[in-house]
Order: structure tokens, then C-alpha cells, then sequence
């Protein structure tokens, strides 16, 4: 049985954020998890079933809070104040600082190997982070429900133009964190900085623009290790359908030397109910791509 330790540590530009570690040292390998929009741990039953059966199978699994935790959150910062932040307010380019965060601790941890999984938001931002860094500890990428959050505004926000208008104009007031007056998806409230950081062609999140298809996908073809990329038959952020996304990934992905995909049937956006076929998929994939 795996034993389960609570981290806590500061990113370069002074937050504090805890990661949860799934310990498993015997093959030298860990996962490190980056959930997706207002992730965490105590509500991702997926995450935990994951990293049981990976530490089951000799490997680490590492969940690292990124800054867009929950909705609203205030974490602690350096100055000892605190900095509200949560999914509301998050901009997508510092995630830079969060996953750089929790893959330099998986490596003082002893781990040798790292495999960096994203959920939904958190497969975006695994990209752009890898886009970015080159750090030879990363062996491989999962990708999860990877989601084109460009398109998906163009598809499912009805009010897109007047919600980027608005935003415009709240940011030329100096107004970044004020509400906008629609809802994302119809459901979730979001800053006026926020939405503009992954609602506009060429954005920091726009790099699966799936709906507006380029010749190139630039920083997915940048991506020069293995990748497995998955979602569920009744997934909700698919632009086609799933198979077609994903072979749409594949085919973009020119310099990965082995990219798998795999549609897991009868599972939603969170993986409710599949979560021990997700973890299997995943625990597989791992033994057979770094045997």
C-alpha cells in the first residue's frame, strides 16, 4: 500500500500551493497530474483511483494543485498576504510557474522519469509547458479530454463577441478581475482577463485549434516524446467527434514517436464510473511505452 504525503511549496513568483505524492520509488517513475479548470484533489475520485493502481504498479503518482484550483481560492504568498486567484481569475501562461514548481519537487523526491498527464485544461497547459521547457526528466505525456478552448467558445458561448468586447473594455479601464456579465459555457463565471486568455485565435491556450484546423499545430509538433491521448464516447468537449479530435492530434503531432489514442466508452468529461478503466489504460500504456 502506497503511502500518501501532503507537500507544500513556493512557486518562482511566490505562491504557495500543496501537491499531494503517491509514493513509489521501486521502477523510478512518476506521474504528475495537472487538473483541469477549478480541479482538486477532494473532488477528482478519478485522480485517487489513478494514483492507487499506479503505485499498486511500482509507479509514483504526484497531483499538483496549479493556481486555477477550485473556482475562487486564496492562496498564501510570499509576502504573507494572500492572492485570490482560482479559475475565476487564473491566467493560463503562469501556469508555467506551477508545473515547473511541482517537476523540479518530483525530481528531489528521487524520481528519475517523469510523465506529465493533463485533465481538460490541465492538457493544454501540459503542452504549452513542454512547448516551453525542455527538461530531459520528461519521458512522455498523457493527454486527457484535451480540450481546443478556442473553439469551444466559438461553439458553446452565445454571447462570445459581446463577452470579448466586454472584456476589452474592463481591461482598458484597468478592471481585469471584473466579472463578465455572461456566463462561460453558460455555467461558469469568469474574469474579463481570464476569458481572454483562452477565448482569442492565437492566445496562450489556443494550441489544439482543433475547429479552425492550421496546417500546423505548433507547439503540439513540437512535442518529441510518446503520448497518450484519451476521452470518454459522451466526453462534452470534443469538436467533432472524439475519434475524429483525436486522430485530428495524431496527425498534428509530427515529431512524437508514438502517439496512442483511445476512446473509453460510456465515460464523461470527468471519467465517473470509469475510473478503474482509465487507470488501467494508463498503467498499460506506461508498461508498454517504457518497457
Amino acid at each position: 500500500m502506497s503511502n500518501i504525503d501532503f507537500i507544500y511549496d513556493w512557486t518562482k513568483d511566490g505562491l504557495r500551493l500543496q501537491g499531494i505524492h503517491w509514493e513509489e520509488k521501486t521502477i523510478g517513475t512518476c506521474v504528475l497530474f495537472i487538473h483541469g479548470t477549478s480541479g482538486n484533489i477532494v473532488e477528482n475520485y478519478f485522480a485517487h483511483t489513478l494514483g492507487r493502481e499506479l503505485s499498486n504498479n511500482g509507479y509514483g503518482f504526484f497531483y499538483g494543485h496549479n493556481r486555477g484550483y477550485s473556482h475562487i481560492n486564496d492562496i498564501i504568498n510570499n509576502q504573507g498576504n494572500h492572492s485570490r486567484i482560482g479559475a475565476r481569475y487564473e491566467k493560463f501562461s503562469e501556469c508555467l510557474y506551477d508545473i515547473d514548481l511541482w517537476v523540479n519537487k518530483i525530481i528531489e523526491l528521487g524520481y528519475e522519469k517523469i510523465i506529465i498527464m493533463g485533465h481538460s485544461l490541465g492538457a493544454n497547459k501540459t503542452i504549452y509547458y513542454n512547448s516551453k521547457e525542455q527538461n530531459q526528466n520528461i519521458v512522455g505525456l498523457i493527454l486527457a479530454s484535451p480540450p481546443d478552448l478556442v473553439g469551444l467558445t466559438k461553439l458553446k458561448d452565445q454571447f462570445r463577441k459581446e463577452m470579448i468586447n466586454e472584456a476589452r473594455d474592463n481591461l482598458k479601464k484597468n478592471e481585469p478581475n471584473k466579472i463578465l456579465s455572461y456566463l462561460h459555457e453558460g455555467w461558469f463565471e469568469v474574469s474579463s482577463e481570464t476569458y481572454l486568455e483562452f477565448s482569442i485565435d492565437g492566445c496562450a491556450a489556443d494550441n489544439l485549434p482543433i475547429l479552425r484546423n492550421p496546417d500546423r499545430f505548433e507547439e503540439l509538433d513540437k512535442i518529441k516524446v510518446p503520448i497518450l491521448a484519451f476521452m470518454g464516447d459522451t466526453d462534452e468537449v470534443n469538436i467533432n467527434s472524439p475519434e475524429e479530435d483525436l486522430l485530428l492530434l495524431k496527425t498534428k503531432a509530427t515529431n512524437c514517436p508514438d502517439f496512442q489514442y483511445k476512446i473509453l466508452d460510456g465515460a464523461n468529461h470527468n471519467y465517473i464510473d470509469k475510473e478503474k478503466e482509465l487507470s488501467d489504460l494508463v498503467v498499460s500504456w506506461i508498461k508498454q511505452a517504457f518497457k
